[in-house]
């Protein structure tokens, strides 16, 4: 399976982990030179409020789980604990960023 069939199934199931704590609407956002190193990924889990936002990130029981997604589809080991898996809110992209996801990330 390629690197990027993993990157694409460990974002399905994010989703799925995300699913089952999430009380609003989200969205996964995934991006990097993967290729280059498999250390250079980026998963954003996006939600609406700032409220989910910290609620989700303060849960080290979700981010346990959400780590060992990356273990589950054999993603490269030397680059899994430098994968970001974060979380972003649609309120503070509006906020610091005039609602623009692009410059935010940037």
């Amino acid at each position: 399976m390629s690197l990027s069939d993993k990157v694409a199934r460990i974002k399905v199931d994010i989703s799925k982990t995300i699913g089952t704590v999430c009380r609003e609407r989200f969205w996964i956002d995934c991006y990097g030179a993967y290729d280059i190193h498999p250390r250079h990924l980026v998963y954003w889990i996006c939600v609406d409020s700032d409220r989910e936002k910290t609620k989700l990130a303060g849960n080290v029981e979700l981010m346990n789980s959400l780590r060992n997604i990356l273990a589950v589809h054999e993603y490269p080991i030397e680059g899994r604990p430098f994968v970001h898996i974060g979380f972003e809110s649609e309120e503070t992209v509006a906020r610091e960023s005039g609602g623009n996801w692009y410059y935010h990330f940037k």
